[in-house]
């Protein structure tokens, strides 16, 4: 049955989704005073990936007012990340508080179900409503406003209106699929398998809280710790690679940690916690990420490999500006703006700078350089920039950054870098 106009709308902006691009979008717009309505198709608290964070999400939390909420929650804090061969040949480690382009020190990790529930309920205490369990099924834009239809909890179905929608509805991407705007990236079909260990046995001392990503020859494994027990470990592999073993995914990850040794050697104690999770065919963009009445944020707004842990801050990144573009829209009237149509533009340039870095990470001439850094010119430093988060490069970072990707494909034609072996 598809939903109606009716002669007034109810709230100002509603938002599908409560992860961190939805209930950032919603406290923003609450705190500017706004009739916010947040449709959460979970009951929270549940279980997320992506819970490796970067330093620069702290601006981000800073202007939500929660980040002594976050602070006093007790997550992991994460003052660098280190890249190794699965072989244990060769490590780099990016320290965030010795990078001359970053302002940020440190981040956390986080276990989502906890951190997630932490934002949405900040959104609540805002201002903002919001109603969990509540699945939505249809809507409509029409030309003064947005219809709903959604699903609550052991009741019928219900409608409300607003004068602008976000979906944030995560990986479901629920208005962009009814509108068949996903685009996968071409040749870069992902699957992760992925759990929670106990025992893990992950850096200590001035190391401890790194995120470590562990680089196979066509795969990589991700391992974050969480607390002083619990790590998150996952497995990245092709698509094809993994139909092609034909076994299933927990024995394909029991089998490329027994046969890398530098997560073998960490797994000599752990014991999984609960069960494995599996997630296939994820890096997309959407082709339109604004339309009359209508902003898509988030992993609504497109979706990347996680290899960089970049997924939250780009989330909560987007889930702001978005908000703002739509406060703004507001209050001019106007089903679309330009404020709407420059957080499109700035949004993909944001997704833009870090599948650069992913799609290079699985080259072979990349990850030679990656692996042997050069102080020359502090062109790390550049690198160490974006990956702590820093999106909006200041001229001395940039053109270091764009020196740095101009060896690695010179790299590729002439010993650039020595070469070593990617396993």
């Amino acid at each position: 049955m598809p939903v109606s106009a009716p002669t007034q709308s109810s709230y100002d902006v509603i938002i599908i989704g409560g992860g961190p691009a939805g209930s950032t979008a919603a406290t923003t717009l609450a705190q500017a005073g706004r009739r916010v309505l947040v449709l959460e198709k979970m009951k929270f608290p549940r279980f997320h990936i992506g819970e490796s964070l970067l330093p620069y999400n702290r601006k981000i939390f800073d202007d939500l007012g929660v980040w002594q909420k976050i602070e006093s929650a007790g997550f992991m804090r994460k003052r660098g990340a280190q890249f190794l061969m699965g072989c244990g040949t060769h490590k780099v480690r990016l320290d965030f508080s010795k990078g001359s382009f970053t302002q940020y020190p440190q981040a956390v990790q986080v276990e989502r179900s906890k951190f997630d529930q932490l934002l949405l309920d900040h959104s609540r205490e805002c201002g903002a409503e919001v109603r969990e369990e509540a699945v939505v099924n249809d809507y409509q834009v029409h030309d003064k406003c947005v219809t709903v239809r959604y699903k609550p909890a052991g009741g019928p179905d219900q409608e409300v209106a607003a004068s602008f929608l976000i979906d944030a509805s995560g990986l479901s991407n629920l208005t962009a699929n009814r509108e068949s705007r996903r685009e996968y990236y071409p040749g870069h079909k992902k699957i992760a398998i992925f759990g929670h260990f106990e025992n893990v046995d992950m850096p200590q001392g001035e190391e401890h809280g790194d995120v470590l990503v562990v680089r196979r020859e066509n795969s990589w494994f991700w391992m974050i710790p969480l607390d002083a027990s619990k790590t998150s470990v996952g497995l990245v592999l092709d698509v094809a690679d993994f139909k092609a073993l034909g076994r299933e995914p927990g024995q394909v990850f029991d089998d490329a940690v027994r046969t890398t040794r530098v997560v073998r050697d960490r797994f000599a104690s752990a014991v999984r916690q609960g069960q494995m999770h599996v997630v296939s065919d994820f890096s997309y963009q959407n082709n339109l990420l604004v339309s009359p009445r209508v902003l898509r944020a988030g992993d609504a707004s497109g979706f990347i490999d996680p290899v960089f842990s970049s997924g939250v801050l780009l989330a909560m990144s987007s889930g702001q500006q978005g908000a703002r573009a739509i406060h703004e829209a507001l209050a001019l009237g106007r089903p679309l703006t330009a404020g709407m149509r420059r957080y499109e533009k700035t949004t993909r340039r944001q997704i833009s700078l870090y599948w650069v870095f992913i799609e290079n990470f699985y080259r072979r001439h990349f990850a030679q350089l990656l692996f042997q850094p050069n102080p020359l010119l502090r062109m790390t430093c550049s690198v160490n920039a974006v990956l702590a988060g820093r999106t909006r490069l200041p001229f001395s970072a940039w053109w270091r950054l764009r020196v740095f990707f101009l060896l690695a494909w010179l790299n590729k034609r002439l010993p650039i870098a020595r070469r070593i072996a990617i396993e």
